[in-house]
């Protein structure tokens, strides 16, 4: 029996991953594509500076492009892939929260993270950056009780060690009830910690199967009492020959060098992520149900051609 697994599209708005384009003409005309095609959800990254090529490049604001993707779609869910919360007060993202589910009838996915990119923090002189990892996740951990708190609570108080709320509004509340999915983005401990506390669902980037079963294991005996759904974000790189898989390969492992502490090789990106025919893919996504994941948003390069593949010859087996 064929899992149900459901699928987002990751745009693309700043020129990365073989787009051709990093204009909001380009993003719009992969979300109406996505939209047609059946994915349930859409993507952009929340980042002030070009992440992935020269930092000079161009890029959009999150949620300002957001809410235009909003209001030109009708079905598709959205979310940042994934929401920094080094740029903007906890207060202030739950506010935009409510007012986007409201503006799109309740299609808001809360998916933030801890933030990365140091340089484009430092250069804008954000206040709410630190270079020490613990205590992002320690800010984190502190907005996520309050956009919870204020999105379910009529008046909300709230003293930690790093935000102060006193007697505070947010209405309307959203229209999802409690308040928009949260999922948290990333698979360290203290990440891991987070989703324990917070967490609908547990997003991570694509690891090979049976990595994923381990971690969703270990997930499961933290908060045995709380259901959770798991998404992998993976990359596109399927019906191409091998020659071609392994230039997109080297272009994608190029543009993360720098994301992460231990830069993905090539090898790795090609033995994690979705490559091969149509059977390979489905044979991966398979492995996946099986360890325990519920969904996978897609990164596919190049964007507008891997995200019709996908769409037109993968998902409706999942549906």
């Amino acid at each position: 029996m064929v899992s149900k697994i459901k699928f987002g599209l990751r745009l693309n708005i700043q020129a990365e991953m073989g787009a051709t384009s990093s204009g909001f003409d380009y993003t719009l005309e992969m979300a109406r594509m996505a939209e047609d095609l059946g994915y349930d959800s859409i993507w952009i990254p929340d980042h002030v500076e070009n992440a992935h090529l020269d930092r000079s490049g161009p890029v959009l604001e999150f949620w300002t492009a957001m809410t235009a993707l909003g209001t030109l779609t009708k079905r598709v869910r959205l979310g940042g892939h994934s929401v920094n919360n080094t740029f903007r007060h906890p207060g202030l993202t739950a506010k935009i929260l409510c007012t986007l589910d409201q503006i799109t009838g309740g299609r808001v996915i809360y998916a933030p993270g801890s933030g990365w990119f140091a340089a484009e923090s430092r250069s804008y002189g954000f206040p709410q950056w630190s270079d020490e990892g613990l205590v992002r996740i320690a800010r984190l951990d502190e907005t996520l009780h309050i956009v919870r708190g204020l999105l379910t609570e009529e008046v909300f108080n709230f003293a930690g060690d790093h935000f102060q709320l006193k007697d505070a509004y947010c209405n309307p509340k959203p229209v999802q009830t409690p308040y928009p999915p949260i999922w948290i983005a990333g698979d360290s401990e203290p990440t891991q910690q987070l989703m324990v506390d917070h967490g609908d669902v547990w997003f991570m980037y694509s690891k090979a199967p049976e990595i994923v079963s381990g971690l969703v294991a270990g997930m499961r005996a933290k908060r045995p009492d709380r259901p959770f759904e798991v998404a992998v974000s993976a990359v596109g790189l399927a019906d191409k020959g091998p020659d071609e898989t392994l230039q997109w390969a080297e272009m994608y492992a190029e543009e993360r060098k720098h994301r992460f502490p231990v830069p993905p090789t090539v090898d790795d990106v090609l033995q994690a992520n979705l490559t091969g025919d149509e059977a390979a893919v489905c044979e991966r996504i398979d492995q996946w149900a099986e360890a325990g994941v519920n969904y996978v948003v897609i990164q596919p390069m190049p964007p507008m051609e891997g995200a019709r593949f996908f769409g037109e010859r993968i998902i409706h087996r999942y549906a």
